[in-house]
């Protein structure tokens, strides 16, 4: 008898320990599929294709806006590059919809602060930001970093403007050739306030693009021998 109910009890333990196991499978394989369904949700999907600019979206973690990807080859230097991109008060030449922006001040050789006011088409009220630009340049690689994160409260909010509650943008450059190279740029934005639809849709293709356009070439007036790479009218 002791020996039977020995049996029984073993027999129990195992069913248990068995249950449990597959609890505990089951429940890896379900976190093992949902980190691999969050993954698939966030993967860059080609929107538009056009005369070398690339332009990808993807689902933000952060924002109802979707992270923007913007990928090119640009005639010149990482060092040309680098200098249009420090001149901030000249961002309204070539950047879309950008109405205004101004150095506030430079820490340093490779850091400033700056301020943006950003159209937007009525009804909706422009957007503006401070942001903080931190420049790394590697001469070895021959390669450039560029992160410029917004600082909304760098200064007091302004009347009948809306303050970007977050704003990232990185751009990694990198040398093709001594007269190319090569552009790849993450924006990851929430414009704050009430943005309808049709912003949205502005913003995740048509700016950028225009945008990219007009720095590819500005970039190419500088590289006059690299016509290829200029952008058709």
């Amino acid at each position: 008898m002791l020996k039977t109910n020995s049996v029984k009890c073993a027999l129990v333990y195992t069913l248990y320990c068995n249950m449990h196991l597959l609890k505990v499978h089951g429940f890896c394989l379900n976190m093992v599929l949902l980190a691999g369904s969050l993954h698939a949700q966030n993967k860059w999907i080609v929107r538009k294709e056009k005369e070398g600019i690339k332009i990808s979206t993807r689902q933000s973690d952060r924002s109802l806006f979707n992270d923007i990807k913007v990928e090119m080859d640009l005639p010149g230097s990482i060092y040309q590059l680098a200098t249009i991109l420090m001149d901030v008060d000249q961002y309204t030449q070539w950047s879309n919809s950008l109405k205004k922006s101004v150095l506030i001040k430079k820490e340093g050789a490779n850091k400033l602060i700056y301020y943006s006011e950003i159209n937007a088409p009525w009804p909706a009220s422009n957007r503006d930001l401070y942001a903080v630009m931190d420049i790394t340049t590697d001469s070895v690689s021959q390669s450039l970093k560029v992160i410029s994160v917004g600082e909304k409260n760098y200064r007091p909010a302004i009347k009948n403007l809306v303050r970007i509650p977050y704003s990232k943008g990185v751009w990694e450059i990198t040398t093709v050739t001594n007269k190319s190279i090569h552009l790849n740029y993450v924006l990851e934005v929430d414009p704050g306030g009430s943005v309808p639809a049709w912003i949205m849709n502005l913003f995740s293709t048509k700016a950028p693009m225009e945008t990219f356009e007009s720095l590819k070439d500005k970039m190419a007036l500088l590289n006059p021998s690299n016509k290829y790479l200029v952008s058709k009218p």
